[in-house]
């Protein structure tokens, strides 16, 4: 297309021609097509400016969107999850501040049900103490009412035929197999502390979450069968007791414990709460389960209470350490003059100066020479209930004086209308002679044969 091309100029009758090369020719073609482009696309921009600012706008709207859309949900996204640890922890700490109130009223519960056998504790150490490691047949030193950490199931007392034996010590102890942990025991309920720390650290992963979960849930269960456990012994104590009153043959236990009650003059009061709205005693509406287990179980712990102390006031423990009977009570033969006579005491024979304990605490309503009883010392307890000691060698007390459990009063002797050195042993009631050998039977349920 560019062959070698020649312009001619002719100019006052002279004529001059211009070579124009392909090359050159290329250049100026080239120029000349650079020029009209240029002329073009300015023409184009000038044209169309508007329109091409109001696309790319569009396109920068258009990409801002997206990108604020995904910061959103990114946004979103955090907040759930982080909505989700606080309710998480929230969780947590409520499960673990139950828990911890749970153990609190446990402790409380524990710790009046010390309170309630302090008392009968100390006394049977006394006797434990008197008796120096000595025994006759089924007298002895050691506590008959226990149970075992593992039974096969409740074990009540038959009423009918007095408390049955049972071995072991009061360890409310859970042991199962679900406790991962280990065993489980009312000082161990503190580790919730712990648990609620650990309950903020959700990041560490659903490893964390699921072991704490797990062993709160173990703890809770601990504390429901620990809380069974202690109704279920509780309960088997109640009657136990209730029997060793009733082998007495003298009063109902509920009777007896009314009485005590109305001669401690005890002051009552308060707002009457119908049996109906006594949510607000059982531990409220939202633990009403617990709470009103825990109640019930209160209630038998202060009926417990009411017992071991009216159980304290009864003249149950023997009054010789060592001895033989020679004589009930009753209708008997006089050893003097063979004629049938009723008898009421018993004769316990024993070698002179062997010493005689007061069975309970109480004070000397009399000490002095009586007729027939020779030496005689007289103990009220209380409650209706009096213990007559006669044919004393010697009287180690006085009138008015107080006595407490298992304090020596006298020795044996032989004074009086007595054929031999012994002891004459009465308990009455209500003014009324009773069978001295129910009391100490019912005695031996509270102080067992040391094994």
């Amino acid at each position: 297309m560019y062959v070698e091309r020649q312009i001619y100029i002719r100019s006052h009758g002279h004529v001059q021609f211009i070579s124009l090369s392909p090359l050159t020719q290329t250049f100026f073609a080239t120029i000349a097509l650079a020029f009209v482009g240029w002329i073009a696309f300015a023409s184009v921009n000038v044209v169309f400016k508007e329109q091409i600012i109001a696309s790319k706008d569009r396109r920068y709207v258009k990409m801002q969107g997206a990108y604020e859309e995904r910061m959103a949900q990114l946004q979103s996204a955090y907040d759930a999850l982080n909505g989700q640890l606080v309710i998480t922890e929230e969780r947590f700490m409520a499960t673990t501040m139950q828990l911890e109130d749970k153990h609190r009223q446990l402790a409380a519960l524990m710790s009046q049900r010390q309170t309630a056998s302090s008392r009968l504790e100390t006394m049977r150490r006394h006797f434990a103490a008197t008796t120096g490691g000595k025994t006759e047949g089924e007298r002895g030193n050691k506590v008959l009412m226990r149970v075992e950490r593992h039974s096969e199931g409740p074990d009540f007392a038959d009423t009918t035929t007095g408390p049955r034996q049972m071995a072991g010590t009061d360890r409310f102890i859970i042991d199962t197999a679900e406790n991962t942990g280990g065993p489980i025991d009312l000082a161990g309920l503190t580790e919730l502390t712990g648990m609620a720390g650990l309950a903020g650290n959700e990041a560490d992963g659903n490893g964390t979450v699921a072991q704490i979960d797990t062993r709160l849930a173990q703890i809770d269960r601990a504390q429901l069968t620990l809380i069974n456990n202690i109704e279920e012994v509780t309960d088997r104590r109640v009657r136990e007791l209730k029997s060793i009153i009733g082998m007495t043959k003298v009063i109902d236990p509920e009777t007896l414990i009314e009485r005590r009650g109305k001669a401690k003059g005890a002051a009552q009061g308060g707002p009457f709460i119908s049996l109906a709205d006594h949510e607000a005693l059982a531990g409220g509406a939202g633990d009403s389960g617990f709470g009103k287990q825990l109640y019930r179980v209160s209630q038998n712990l202060r009926t417990l209470a009411d017992l071991e102390e009216t159980i304290a006031q009864m003249p149950l423990a023997e009054p010789l350490v060592s001895y033989r009977k020679t004589s009930s009570y009753g209708s008997r033969r006089d050893p003097f003059n063979g004629r049938m006579a009723f008898h009421s005491g018993e004769d316990l024979a024993a070698p002179y100066g062997e010493r005689v304990y007061a069975p309970g605490a109480g004070t000397v309503s009399f000490a002095g020479w009586r007729g027939g009883y020779g030496r005689i010392v007289e103990i009220d307890h209380g409650n209706g209930f009096r213990t007559r000691y006669g044919h004393l060698g010697r009287m180690d007390v006085k009138t008015g004086q107080k006595v407490a459990f298992r304090e020596i009063i006298g020795r044996v002797g032989s004074s009086g209308r007595s054929s031999g050195p012994h002891l004459h042993y009465e308990v009455w009631f209500d003014g009324i002679v009773r069978n001295p050998s129910k009391f100490i039977e019912a005695g031996h349920y509270v102080f067992a044969k040391q094994g």
